[in-house]
């Protein structure tokens, strides 16, 4: 038995350490350097490429190196009746937290206008609004979702969540299903993306969208760039529609050095960071889902691939 990974972002080695450290019984082998392909029986994986998982005929389980997995569910060659998990690491969730509390602050407290003011070097106290009067829209309540929304809430912001089936999240309004969700946008006065990529998310916030939201509103995007339609976006900024945008994600990673959206006065970006996946907590989850998947049960946080999530 061995474990295929492969893995690449910059921390890769940080990765296959940590994961050896876990299971030090366990032989690692990095793609493309496979071996014996029938003595694979697990894959720890983050983008690799498509139709290299079905040449494993032994394979019992894949997992994510991190939340998304639309990189594998668009794999045409991915293997038929072999377990799917995301990783879900606590840590994960309270980076998240972290992320969006940080940038739902920045606009709540008009810092987005002090720092344009400051360019002018312009001395004005612009009104406040308070927390209880400010409305913030969380688009996906899995569990980074819920964890955000514990951590916003502690601020005293009214919540309003969306999600595809009911939850319930305490000192949250949850709404559920595709008929609600102009509910949530019509009053958010901040937005906050933290859907998975399907084909039903994909550009999901767009024109129509956007004309929805209150003039004057703020997206946070921190989930997949297909979500937003940029162009649409871009529109809705220069009309003065949405005040500002922050982009963890955008449709093309790494977003080129030339691309517009860097110099869009309106728009924050930062490169993909809000929820990164940790080595050292991430691998020692990653080891049980191996042992779980070899004692043949179900893996933890398994994907449910017809729902693309």
């Amino acid at each position: 038995m061995a474990i295929l990974f492969h893995c690449p972002w910059e921390n890769a080695d940080e990765w296959l350490a940590a994961l050896r450290s876990a299971m030090p019984r366990d032989e690692i082998r990095v793609w493309p350097n496979v071996g014996d392909a029938e003595e694979i029986d697990f894959a720890l994986v983050w983008q690799i490429p498509h139709g290299e998982l079905g040449a494993f005929p032994g394979l019992l389980g894949i997992s994510s190196l991190g939340a998304g997995v639309d990189g594998l569910l668009t794999d045409p060659e991915l293997p038929a009746n072999v377990q799917i998990a995301r990783l879900v690491d606590p840590l994960m969730a309270d980076r998240m937290a972290e992320y969006v509390c940080g940038n739902v602050l920045y606009y709540h407290l008009g810092h987005d206008r002090y720092a344009e003011q400051q360019r002018f070097g312009r001395w004005r106290r612009r009104p406040h609004v308070d927390a209880r009067d400010r409305f913030i829209g969380l688009l996906g309540l899995g569990h980074l979702g819920r964890r955000c929304a514990e951590r916003l809430g502690e601020f005293g912001f009214n919540l309003l969540g969306w999600s595809r089936g009911p939850k319930e999240i305490r000192g949250v309004h949850c709404l559920h299903g595709n008929d609600r969700l102009d509910e949530v946008l019509e009053r958010a006065g901040i937005l906050v993306v933290l859907l998975p990529l399907t084909i039903d998310t994909e550009n999901l916030l767009d024109k129509v969208a956007f004309n929805v939201m209150p003039r004057g509103a703020y997206l946070i995007n921190c989930s997949r760039g297909e979500i937003v339609d940029e162009e649409h976006l871009v529109a809705a900024l220069d009309s003065e529609r949405l005040a500002g945008a922050t982009l963890d994600a955008c449709r093309e990673e790494p977003l080129p050095a030339d691309h517009p959206l860097w110099k869009h006065p309106k728009i924050r970006i930062t490169p993909h960071v809000a929820s990164l996946s940790e080595p050292v907590t991430g691998a020692l989850i990653l080891a049980e889902q191996v042992r779980r998947a070899r004692r043949r049960q179900r893996l933890v946080d398994v994907v449910e691939v017809a729902r693309g999530y």
